[in-house]
């Protein structure tokens, strides 16, 4: 066969069986239309590279997009995946931290439930990630296979086309008070840690002595009696950490209304551990003798600077956060747009 035919099967093999025929004799009577008399190879060569591939000339003959995700909706899609993700991601975690949490473990099986949290953690993302993916690109590829109307021009996040009044809709973040995307799940991921070991604390925290089977606690640090006593403040200090997180990405932005409520959360956060911190008998006496016959010091004088040595952490920390936080809430970003410099 001759390079004009192999050209059009090209292209009509791309394309459903009606009117494939008459979609032929059409394009064969193009080509040599464009094509000079006693031709030459050469030149059906040229024809045929003007006319471009196959399969971006049968996409123009189509009814149906051969793409997944075109250049319509593409750019609604990609937003929607960059919002959803991360949601759902922090949600399908803390539901997973909360489970591990719940069910019980071995006593002195430090390694194996940290690697079981970590484990399940990336499995959870992995797991995640794909079921978004697969789902909102099948919505979107009925959406593109659904729409008949002939318009390409990329469509805005309301599903219609693109109009100068979408600019009004549209928020510009300074680069310099951006909330970026990894600060929500770094809060998110210390705030897993530290549940995790506050509820395991008595298996996690406290004296260790290297066995045959590796490491096994002797001596845990904390009376668990107490610290479950305020298990329902903590709860109200995750739920507080989740909606703080969500509502960073969606403002995006650090104001002076975020930096107070991260200054909000900062302070009850620190004056319930303040208040855990003073409770009595919070330390086990056994946890106390084993530091004081270490440092040579009474258990009081130990109890005393394990307390403040912590909330002197906590406040420097928090203090921190909050100067940050205001830090970037108050920076005034200034644009000129009258003066334009053009270097030639």
């Amino acid at each position: 066969m001759n390079l004009i035919n192999l050209y059009i099967d090209e292209v009509i093999r791309r394309l459903p069986d009606k009117n494939n025929d008459d979609l032929a004799l059409e394009l064969e009577s193009t080509i040599y239309d464009m094509l000079p008399d006693n031709y030459s190879e050469e030149n059906v060569k040229d024809v045929l590279t003007t006319l471009g591939h196959p399969a971006v000339l049968a996409s123009k003959y189509s009814e149906q997009p051969m793409h997944l995700i075109g250049p319509k909706y593409y750019d609604v899609y990609i937003s929607l995946l960059k919002m959803i993700v991360p949601i759902a991601i922090i949600i399908s975690l803390i539901v997973t931290v909360a489970e591990s949490v719940l069910n019980p473990f071995p006593s002195g099986a430090v390694l194996e439930m940290l690697i079981t949290i970590f484990s399940q953690g990336i499995w959870v993302i992995v797991n995640m990630f794909i079921q978004i993916f697969f789902w909102l690109t099948l919505i979107f590829t009925i959406i593109e296979r659904s729409d008949k109307k002939k318009d390409d021009s990329p469509v805005s996040m309301r599903f219609k086309s693109w109009t100068p009044e979408d600019l009004k809709h549209m928020k510009h973040v300074p680069k310099q008070k951006l909330i970026k995307t990894f600060e929500p799940f770094l809060s998110l991921l210390w705030t897993a840690v530290w549940v995790s070991v506050y509820f395991y604390a008595d298996h996690l925290l406290g004296v260790y002595e290297s066995s045959d089977n590796g490491l096994r606690m002797v001596t845990p640090a904390f009376n668990q009696e107490v610290l479950m006593f305020f298990w329902p403040f903590i709860l109200l200090i995750i739920g507080a950490e989740v909606i703080f997180s969500i509502y960073q990405m969606i403002k995006k932005e650090w104001t002076k209304k975020v930096a107070t409520l991260l200054a909000a959360k900062e302070v009850v956060t620190g004056l319930l551990f303040v208040i855990i911190l003073n409770r009595a008998n919070l330390f086990t006496s056994e946890f106390l003798q084993e530091l004081s016959q270490l440092f040579n010091q009474s258990p009081t004088i130990i109890k005393n600077s394990i307390v403040w040595g912590v909330i002197g952490i906590m406040i420097i920390s928090s203090g921190i956060s909050i100067f940050d936080a205001y830090r970037k809430a108050n920076i005034n970003v200034r644009k000129d747009h009258n003066k334009i410099n053009v270097s030639k």
